[in-house]
């Protein structure tokens, strides 16, 4: 049997410690979810990570996953070069982005999965969790729109280490006010995250408020367009016709966050690209596999990398 997860591209209580007998320091730990609450009863020692950017958090405490989940880039062990370091000599075994079988995870003897970044469906997750205890989101995020801070203390709780989490949420919120700091002028503008549809030339795509690139600009003072927003609704992205590509001219800056070289070079190619407003002031900018990645995943790990060099980039392509 094989279960396909599909990548589309209120406030819940947080994780308590339960009074059942102890599975070690801080366990047993519940944490409640859009389904119930996931209840990890000792220190997890064999994680096994099918949420597509998942892996990037738990490695963040120093946990490696006996598997992790091919999502973008084809890197070695599915693990981006910001992550990469903590793998240390480990090579975790990767599972196909577009499907994963019960027997394979089943085989992989799990005592915690993470899903947080999976999108499983209410089936999926009580068949998952006769497994292993089985982490998604809480009800009140959409899917793939989990803020970072909230997936860092989720995850951190399900290994024992909230006090590690709470640290590293500091850590990096941080590092966002300074960004902030440095440039005032991001505060009150408007940035349009957009994709080129990588099939359809007659489309594109850009990101709501609610996903986590678009996380990210808010986190420096930008907003996101209300159209796309609108349009969006309850999902974290909206797929639009390049009849309506002139909406990107909303913005103050057009920021393409793509999915390979491929991608890249359909962007000059959409119609009626090079009459929009935002094109002919360059007030766009094309992110590389790299950086398109580390918004893509968003964690502890990535978004360092990425405040490394974006809000200077962006900064210089905003109107003075």
């Amino acid at each position: 049997m094989g279960l396909t997860l599909v990548f589309a591209a209120g406030c819940s209580s947080g994780p308590t410690q339960e009074s059942a007998p102890s599975g070690g320091p801080g366990f047993p730990v519940s944490i409640p979810n859009r389904y119930g609450e996931t209840v990890v009863p000792a220190e997890p020692k064999r994680v096994v990570s099918i949420g597509y950017t998942d892996q990037d958090t738990i490695l963040a405490f120093g946990v490696v996953p006996v598997a992790i989940r091919e999502f973008i880039g084809h890197q070695p062990s599915a693990t981006w070069p910001w992550a990469r370091p903590m793998l240390g000599d480990a090579k975790p075994e990767v599972l196909p982005a577009s499907d994963v079988s019960v027997e394979k995870l089943a085989g992989l003897r799990p005592d915690l999965i993470v899903a947080m970044t999976a999108g499983l469906s209410r089936e999926q997750y009580e068949t998952f969790s006769k497994i292993a205890p089985t982490l998604v989101p809480p009800a009140q995020f959409i899917d793939h729109g989990v803020p970072w801070q909230e997936t860092t203390r989720l995850i951190g709780a399900a290994l024992g280490k909230p006090a590690r989490a709470e640290q590293m949420v500091t850590d990096l919120e941080r590092r966002f006010a300074e960004a902030r700091a440095a440039h005032p002028e991001f505060a009150g503008k408007l940035v349009a995250g957009a994709r080129p549809n990588s099939v359809d030339p007659s489309q594109y795509m850009v990101w709501g408020s609610q996903d986590v690139r678009a996380r990210f600009f808010s986190a420096l003072g930008f907003g996101t367009p209300a159209e796309f927003d609108r349009r969006a609704g309850m999902r974290f992205y909206a797929q639009l016709s390049t009849e309506l590509l002139g909406r990107l001219d909303d913005s103050d800056l057009v920021v393409w966050i793509t999915g390979g070289e491929a991608e890249r070079a359909r962007i000059p190619q959409l119609a009626g690209y090079e009459r929009l407003r935002v094109v002919r002031e360059n007030r766009t900018l094309v992110l590389d596999d790299e950086l398109s990645a580390a918004l893509s995943f968003s964690s502890v790990l990535s978004l360092p990398a990425a405040l490394d060099t974006l809000p200077a980039r962006m900064a210089e392509r905003l109107p003075r």
